[in-house]
């Protein structure tokens, strides 16, 4: 009888033969395991890797798909030939390094049965300085606000589940991104007011060890998300340093499998909702001039600290 999973865990590996192990078992351990269906994409392996994710799908070979990048490639893109081979009606975008709690795949998916129309799942997380722990700050992540998501990342990227069927309205991870797919994808779903959905409880443990590439100690990130905040006209937190080197990405253009498809393709209104969010770069301006005089004051840490302490969000 043919397998038919319930839920499509996306891995994307690269450099991950120290966290697979660890990976393999975490997934065991999940609630609703016999649903379901791992679709690992692996980028330049290494011999370790190989025989790690070959005896993991000999072991359970209904349930694992390995495939592999014929070169080395972004991580939207990476995600996006998973989820193309994905065959759940639910997909779970799992980063190796991370670590899921064992019910919060079935959480997820329960919390979107629930919720038909909701096309994403996210929910709160803990972020730990190195692989294994359980001790560190918790993200808390706000209830879905149109308004909210449409300016930020206010869900984090770590531990969603998406509809799989999302990419027939919205289509996939801008494969441009090296960092910024999650955060692009998310302010995608929000401007096309698509809705999304919190699950209550604990998800699991985000490794930030500044090795990976959404953690690394470079420019990049900072780089793709004015990138984002340019596409979606959240001009008031544009940093002018970072618009020369935004250049080099095609902010009109979402890149799938080698195509480019037109924004407007996927928001048929996106060049007038760009031209109602103009005021807010007159807006950026007060905001950098105020932040910076904070700095000096010493009072801008403090700030940040009330905005999570009080309002649990990015102003």
């Amino acid at each position: 009888m043919r397998f038919l999973p319930t839920v499509s865990v996306l891995a994307s590996v690269y450099k991950g033969e120290e966290y697979l192990p660890g990976f393999f078992d975490n997934l065991q351990t999940q609630t609703i395991f016999p649903e379901i269906e791992l679709v690992l994409v692996l980028n330049e392996p290494s011999t370790k890797e190989k025989r790690l994710c070959r005896d993991f799908s000999a072991r359970h070979a209904k349930q694992v798909q390995v495939l592999q990048a014929p070169r080395l490639e972004t991580l939207g893109a990476s995600w996006n030939r998973a989820w193309r081979a994905a065959q759940a009606p639910y997909l779970a975008p799992w980063n190796v390094d991370d670590r899921r709690t064992v019910d919060s795949l079935q959480r997820q998916m329960v919390a979107m049965e629930s919720e038909p129309d909701a096309v994403l799942c996210y929910g709160d997380y803990l972020t730990v300085a190195h692989y294994g722990s359980e001790e560190g700050p918790r993200r808390h992540t706000p209830e879905y606000s149109i308004r909210h998501f449409r300016r930020a990342l206010a869900q984090g990227g770590a531990f969603w589940m998406l509809r799989a069927a999302v990419s027939e309205q919205a289509g996939y991870y801008d494969e441009q991104f090296r960092v910024a797919a999650d955060m692009d994808y998310s302010l995608r779903l929000a401007v096309m007011g698509l809705p999304i959905l919190r699950a209550e409880g604990l998800l699991g443990y985000f490794t930030d060890a500044g090795q990976g590439l959404s953690t690394r100690q470079d420019n990049r990130p900072l780089v793709e998300r004015t990138v984002v905040y340019l596409r979606y006209g959240v001009f008031d937190k544009i940093q002018k340093q970072f618009l020369k080197p935004a250049e080099q990405y095609r902010q009109s253009f979402f890149k799938n499998a080698g195509e480019w498809i037109p924004v407007e393709q996927i928001l048929p209104e996106y060049a007038a909702y760009l031209q109602r969010r103009q005021a807010l770069r007159w807006l950026g301006s007060f905001r950098f001039i105020m932040k910076s005089f904070l700095k000096r004051l010493g009072l801008l840490d403090w700030l940040h600290a009330m905005q999570e302490k009080h309002l649990r969000r990015e102003i």
